[in-house]
């Protein structure tokens, strides 16, 4: 039970966190590619899923536990199939955030097990 409230957790925060920087997402990808649509600003829309293929990855990589990249895999899919359906041109850009998300969360695991008190092992009785 632990294990699937700390995954919804994490879910949790990558959506939140998706939501508030999708703003800051679009309009990166907007003066990356020049493409400023039309008069309606749609850089929250673009960047939507820009931001959460980059919390995804960097959250479930640095305090994912195990199967992280099962459900890296699993929460993807709608993030991948948007972009596959809208944006083929520039389907390396959010392959590039993702492989950024996830060195950054690698690089943020061995720092958080490396800073982790060793667990306590009972004392082993004399033979």
């Amino acid at each position: 039970m632990k294990f699937f409230f700390k995954k919804f957790g994490l879910l949790v925060v990558v959506l939140g966190a998706s939501y508030i920087t999708a703003s800051f997402f679009g309009n990166t990808y907007q003066k990356l590619f020049r493409d400023y649509g039309s008069w309606i600003d749609v850089s929250s829309l673009i960047g939507l899923p820009l931001a959460y293929i980059f919390f995804l990855t960097f959250l479930f990589t640095a305090f994912g536990g195990k199967k992280k990249y099962w459900w890296i895999g699993v929460g993807l899919i709608p993030a991948v199939a948007f972009e596959l359906y809208f944006d083929l041109q520039h389907i390396y850009f959010p392959l590039a955030i993702g492989l950024v998300a996830w060195l950054l969360g690698k690089g943020l695991n061995m720092a958080v097990k490396k800073f982790r008190a060793p667990k306590k092992t009972p004392p082993s009785l004399p033979s």
